[in-house]
């Protein structure tokens, strides 16, 4: 008979035999002796069952072709528990909607809109009206004996200007209207930052939750190896060295709980401030973010990348702006034209209304200033040169990042193959060490030394995870895009 394997859901255990252990995540194997009871590998949300007969290496190749490809998925759908939990995507929406940063950047994004309106004004006249009414006294009579008698004057005036030629007026629009742009690319460049930001909390709140879960199991290893030990000193089969071994590795194991525990909390502290709210729900792990990490990525398109990463935008739409100003000291030296056009009424008491009205046309022309239209053109054009330089350089460095993200995650992804190989050894030399320990073959501290690798081990592996997703953050960010792929260029 051959050996067969089977998928179906429960916690993380192995079974052999009789021995039966009931973990959760991280794994813990325990082998017993070589018969032909069932072997069952559970991880998270899977298992693999096999029952071998005659052929217990095949049950043996089988379980191992799949453990690697479950360990990653088993300890991470661990974290999510029945109840409804939080999603990438929820939390990114949750933060743009309610961090003040989004809300700031477009505030920005609207004042700089409205300076774009105050450059236009010149088009439009300035209209402008005015009224007046006088009381007052005078002596005089047709007697020439002193009297009082009072007299009214109501006068009303209505002007309107309008600007006709005013050449430094529209580089100074081109100017507003550029620097307009550059606001609302930095708006949604600060959409696309924050979003980045709460994945990377979200990952590292995911994290550090695994972290303190695989020194929970690392304590309850320790209380169980030093049950082991007191139980086998009570029988007198080892000395009390065991058992003193067995208590420092137990407050060990606690310590490294405790600063565990504390920052998982402080990473949901600061997940929450990026939200806004108290994040009291448990975390859904991104799998389909992380499955995009651990897959292969295409060749780099620098110019979609260019076109796509809206600081870069906002770079070019500046430089635009300064070269605008840049020629707006020169041509003051053309004058300036307007047309304004005024009516007044007026009417005194005892006399008929008086109605009059004018138009005037005027020319103002700086002959010289002082040499400061020639200074201003220089400061400026130095602005534009030096902005323009940057940009340069940014552009140059994208090319640089991107290829930089890449090899960053190819590594990761090498690091997190390397990390699941090292949990599964780390996991039966626990095991073995442990089973050599109660048959006498080995000592108290090499027990230690073995739950101590495999902690170490789990840790490096959830390590390895999250670096993993931050580099395909990384390389994400690097070529414009918005981390949970619904990204749209408006």
């Amino acid at each position: 008979m051959r050996g067969k394997a089977s998928l179906s859901s429960g916690a993380l255990c192995l079974d052999s035999g009789s021995t039966t252990r009931r973990r959760g995540t991280p794994i813990l194997v325990r082998r017993g002796r070589a018969d032909s009871s069932p072997l069952r590998v559970r991880a998270g949300g899977f298992s693999i069952h096999a029952n071998p007969s005659t052929d217990r290496g095949l049950a043996v190749a089988a379980l191992r072709q799949s453990f690697v490809a479950l360990a990653l998925a088993a300890s991470l759908i661990s974290i999510a528990g029945p109840s409804a939990a939080l999603t990438l995507e929820e939390a990114i929406a949750r933060a743009l909607e309610r961090n003040e940063q989004v809300g700031a950047a477009e505030r920005r994004a609207d004042a700089a809109g409205a300076r774009v309106a105050k450059a236009r004004s010149f088009f439009f006249p300035d209209l402008n009206a005015a009224a007046d009414w006088t009381r007052r006294e005078f002596e005089g009579g047709a007697d020439g004996a002193a009297s009082r008698s009072a007299r009214e004057t109501r006068e009303g005036r209505l002007s309107a200007t309008q600007t006709l030629f005013e050449a430094q007026a529209w580089p100074l629009l081109t100017a507003a209207r550029r620097n307009r742009d550059a606001a609302r690319f930095d708006a949604l460049d600060a959409r696309r930052r924050l979003a980045y930001e709460t994945a990377e909390a979200y990952l590292a709140t995911l994290n550090a939750e695994r972290v303190a879960r695989a020194a929970g199991e690392r304590r309850e290893l320790a209380n169980e190896s030093l049950a082991d030990a007191r139980a086998r000193f009570e029988a007198q089969l080892v000395g009390s060295n065991d058992v003193t071994r067995g208590e420092l590795e137990v407050a060990t194991a606690e310590r490294e709980l405790i600063r565990a525990e504390g920052e998982a909390r402080t990473t949901r502290l600061h997940l929450g401030y990026l939200l806004d709210t108290t994040i009291a729900d448990s975390l859904e792990v991104p799998l389909s973010l992380l499955a995009a990490a651990s897959g292969t990525t295409e060749a780099t398109d620098l110019t979609r990348a260019t076109q796509s990463r809206y600081d870069l935008a906002a770079e070019q739409a500046r430089v635009d702006a300064l070269r605008a100003s840049a020629h707006e000291p020169l041509l003051r030296y053309l004058p300036d034209l307007g047309v304004t056009g005024s009516a007044i009424t007026t009417k005194e008491s005892d006399t008929p209304r008086e109605e009059e009205w004018s138009v005037e046309v005027g020319a103002q022309w700086s002959l010289f200033d002082g040499g400061e239209r020639h200074a201003d053109r220089a400061e400026r054009d130095a602005l534009a040169d030096a902005a323009e330089l940057e940009l340069r350089a940014s552009n140059r460095a994208l090319a640089v990042d991107a290829e930089a993200a890449q090899v960053q995650l190819e590594s990761e992804q090498a690091s997190l193959a390397r990390a699941a190989v090292a949990v599964t050894a780390a996991r039966r030399n626990a095991t073995e060490t442990s089973e050599l320990y109660r048959e006498g073959l080995a000592r108290a501290l090499e027990v230690v030394d073995a739950n101590v690798r495999l902690f170490e081990a789990e840790v490096d592996r959830v390590t390895a995870q999250l670096a993993l997703a931050l580099a395909y953050l990384s390389y994400r960010a690097t070529l414009g895009l918005d981390p949970i792929m619904t990204e749209e260029r408006p």
